[in-house]
């Protein structure tokens, strides 16, 4: 336990020498300043520039700022988290760093568990940062609109992300390169993509939680909707982290 949290300290060390962590706070603080000024002034830039046009523009409210927040979060703010860390174990096996520590007595347990929560403590701090300032930002542009699941419709976007890391890891295992772990997540969530489609998986399958979050806000979707989902992304995550423990035991390096 003491080498895991001794690897785990470096990790979190080489990610800001690396500037992940700077890359992720900066990137994630953008989508909460941006988003809420995003939807409050749009509409007004698009009168100003479309002079000639008749365009028929909604007054912007705070469920548009969560919108927007969450389509950037979901979008840009997932893609850059995996990229940054789908080069975790990469660079590993490109240095034969990983066959010193594991001479020392380092596990390759603590190796994949090490990797997972340095990258998952990142993202949260970045991902929860970046959801009070949005929070703060909405609140001073719109007071006295408030939402009764907003923390739900927040939690169930940070555990979908963790899913993804979960994801990724496996990838990273078994696949040296950074691009193949990528394109095994692409198509890993295509498929759990697809799958939500099927009458036996429609509406409990997990990716029905970045689907269906922003319906909370909006009183469209029932709190208990998201349970069997977040349990199964629960359960699928654990699975996903134990066969990547699995599958580094099992790999030669």
């Amino acid at each position: 336990m003491s080498g895991m949290a001794a690897f785990t300290r470096k990790e979190l060390v080489e990610n800001v020498r690396t500037y992940r962590l700077f890359l992720m706070l900066a990137l994630f603080f953008f989508f909460g300043v941006s988003s809420p000024l995003l939807a409050k002034f749009t509409p007004l830039l698009i009168e100003t520039f479309a002079v000639n046009m008749e365009i028929t523009m909604t007054e912007p409210g705070a469920a548009d700022a969560w919108m927007q927040f969450y389509k950037n979060v979901s979008s840009l703010g997932l893609s850059l988290m995996i990229i940054l860390f789908s080069s975790s174990l990469s660079g590993e096996y490109a240095k034969g760093t990983l066959t010193i520590m594991f001479t020392k007595g380092l596990s390759r347990r603590a190796v994949v568990l090490s990797k997972f929560i340095s990258s998952a403590v990142i993202m949260t701090v970045s991902y929860w940062l970046s959801f009070a300032v949005a929070w703060a930002y909405t609140a001073y542009l719109w007071p006295g609109e408030g939402f009764n699941h907003l923390l739900l419709s927040a939690f169930v976007v940070w555990l979908t992300a963790l899913l993804y890391l979960c994801i990724l890891m496996l990838g990273c295992v078994m696949f040296r390169q950074a691009f193949t772990a990528i394109l095994f997540l692409l198509v890993f969530t295509v498929v759990m993509g697809l799958l939500s489609m099927t009458p036996l998986l429609e509406g409990v399958s997990p990716s029905f939680l970045v689907l269906k979050n922003v319906d909370l806000l909006t009183g469209e979707a029932a709190a208990s909707q998201f349970i069997l989902p977040g349990i199964l992304t629960v359960i699928l995550s654990a699975v996903l982290l134990i066969l990547s423990v699995m599958v580094f035991n099992r790999k030669t390096l």
